[in-house]
């Protein structure tokens, strides 16, 4: 009796040994029961670095700016001038405050397509100081000259990322530029005081001289952002080209950028400048340094 009582015991003890294994086994192997990994300081900093910086890069935006330019163009005689008078004039005042618009569109994962407008007008007037040909027109000394012109300039620019690559939420970017610009200026000098000459066949002769030019130049540069907060952000860009003996331009800008949601704020220095083909009968050349201020939209958040 005691022998069997002893194999009933031993055969439930191997029966419960059996099945609290196989219990074990299946919590072990259960993914449900498995604790979480905890995430190591490495993890967490990455993840912090990946947070959305302020960059203007890939987005769709529409840009305004209103530029404070402080100077006035020159024109001179060109290498074209075959009369005793070079013509040269400083056109007297500065500009007026130049208007101006950006439109940006993604051209790529971190690059940007932007095209961009802006005019420059101002008028004043003066006195000529010595004989002068503008345009086929002849000026005295004494005569009194009223003046006019309007620059205007287009350019698309295509900004590549160039640092870091492959791209990453760097703080710092490099970015190459290539553009194409076209640029164009036009003028009026008027005396109206001058008496009015008349030609052999008894026409009168104009004492206002009209005239433009323009030109279409490629130009290549570079930009860098820097942002010092998700917010905030430092940008700056520089391109230009020159062709020796012919026409010439550059524009360079800096600036401190602030978002908001979908507006964007930045105020700066912006200068410009350009020079016409000095082969022509006369020719336009200027630098328009200045402050300026801009607002930035974007139709779609840019986080």
């Amino acid at each position: 009796m005691m022998k069997r009582k002893l194999q009933i015991d031993l055969l439930t003890l191997c029966l419960f040994l059996a099945c609290a294994g196989t219990l074990l086994h299946a919590q072990v192997a259960s993914p449900a029961s498995a604790p979480a990994p905890q995430a190591s300081p490495t993890s967490a900093a990455q993840a912090q670095a990946e947070t959305p910086l302020n960059t203007s890069d890939a987005q769709i935006s529409l840009q305004l700016f209103y530029w404070l330019d402080f100077s006035s163009p020159n024109l001179y005689g060109g290498a074209g001038n075959l009369g005793p008078y070079p013509g040269d004039l400083k056109y007297p005042g500065r500009a007026k405050p130049a208007e101006g618009a950006e439109i940006d569109i993604p051209a790529g994962r971190d690059n940007t397509l932007r095209l961009s407008y802006f005019r420059i007008q101002g008028d004043g007037n003066t006195t000529a100081t010595a004989n002068a040909t503008y345009f086929s027109v002849d000026y005295a000394p004494g005569d009194y000259l009223v003046t006019q012109y309007k620059l205007q300039n287009v350019k698309l620019s295509y900004d590549f990322l160039s640092y870091p690559y492959p791209p990453n939420p760097s703080r710092f970017r490099l970015k190459t530029l290539w553009e194409v610009n076209y640029t164009t200026i036009s003028t009026s000098i008027d005396a109206p005081l001058k008496t009015v000459q008349f030609d052999a066949s008894g026409n009168p002769i104009s004492n206002t001289a009209t005239g433009s030019h323009w030109f279409i130049y490629p130009s290549l540069g570079l930009g860098i952002e820097k942002a010092l907060t998700s917010h905030f952000r430092l940008d700056a860009r520089a391109s230009g080209f020159a062709f020796p003996h012919h026409a010439t331009i550059w524009d360079a800008d800096a600036s401190a950028v602030y978002r908001m949601g979908r507006y964007e704020v930045a105020a700066g220095l912006k200068a410009f400048h350009f020079k016409t083909s000095p082969q022509s009968t006369e020719y336009f050349a200027s630098t328009f340094p200045g402050a300026y201020v801009a607002v930035r939209y974007y139709p779609k958040r840019w986080w």
